[in-house]
């Protein structure tokens, strides 16, 4: 029982330190949309919302990657 009772201080720093990493967001996300004429995924890094693109409306705009995590909402236009 002491054994035990001596070991919880490092169980309890495994469980904080495998806590913090399952639960930390990447700072640099990857955002993409959906271009409206074909359907393919379009990377947004390097493309200014306001300039290159816009999200109006309702509807799920840009998104953190194919595999469809929505990040705005909006109807999403390519100002070409």
């Amino acid at each position: 029982m002491k054994k035990l009772i001596k070991s919880l201080p490092a169980l309890g720093l495994a469980l904080a330190a495998t806590m913090a990493f399952a639960f930390n967001m990447p700072s640099n996300q990857e955002e993409y949309a959906i271009h409206p004429e074909n359907g393919n995924w379009i990377p947004l890094s390097g493309l200014v919302e306001g300039r290159d693109y816009q999200c109006d409306d309702e509807g799920d705009c840009t998104y953190d990657a194919p595999n469809g995590n929505v990040i705005k909402t909006g109807t999403f236009l390519l100002m070409e």
